[in-house]
């Protein structure tokens, strides 16, 4: 769950700094949703939101995959 927040960071930094000073609170997400809704590029949005999904899919799977060596059970 918290990887896919942490990629999912939108509302905060975009309602307080709307990108920051020369873009140093910019996420990937508040890049996707100008595109889409400022510049009207809905394609290059559509295919930045599947790769963005590519890449929570991947991380997810890593997190699961690895998961096996974080908790060790007693065996009875």
């Amino acid at each position: 769950m918290a990887i896919i927040g942490t990629l999912q960071v939108f509302e905060i930094p975009y309602i307080m700094t709307n990108g920051g000073p020369a873009r140093s609170t910019y996420f990937l997400s508040m890049y996707l949703y100008d595109n889409a809704f400022a510049y009207l590029q809905m394609g290059y949005a559509s295919a930045m939101a599947w790769i963005m999904l590519l890449i929570v899919l991947a991380l997810t799977g890593l997190a699961f995959w690895t998961s096996r060596s974080w908790v060790h059970y007693q065996g009875r």
